[in-house]
C-alpha cells in the first residue's frame, strides 16, 4: 500500500515532449546550446574541465541543463568566451583564447 498520492492529476498525460531540433555542423548532427551558466573542475572525469549548459528549446523542462566536458564544445567558442567575460572569476581552461 502506498501512503503518498499526488494531490492533482497530470493534466498533460497525453502530451509528448519532442526533442529539440538537431543542427548539422560539419556534417554532424548537434544540439544547440542556449547558454553556459557555470563551470567547474572535476578530477573524477576523463576531461576534467566541465561547463554547465542550458540546451536551446529545453528551458521549460526538468532536463534543461547538463555538465559537458570542454572537449565537446568545439563549436561553441563564442558562448564560452561570453561566459568568461560575464563571469571572470569562474574557473576556465588554459589557454582560453
Amino acid at each position: 500500500m502506498f501512503m503518498l498520492e499526488p494531490t492533482t492529476s497530470n493534466t498533460f498525460s497525453e502530451r509528448i515532449q519532442l526533442a529539440p531540433a538537431l543542427v548539422i555542423i560539419d556534417s554532424e548532427p548537434e544540439y544547440e546550446i542556449s547558454q553556459i551558466v557555470d563551470s567547474k573542475i572535476d578530477c573524477q572525469q576523463a576531461c576534467k574541465f566541465l561547463y554547465k549548459m542550458i540546451w536551446l528549446e529545453y528551458e521549460d523542462t526538468g532536463d534543461k541543463s547538463e555538465w559537458i566536458p570542454v572537449s565537446k564544445l568545439t563549436h561553441a567558442t563564442n558562448l564560452v568566451s561570453d561566459f568568461h567575460i560575464t563571469y571572470p572569476a569562474k574557473p576556465c581552461p588554459l589557454p582560453l583564447f
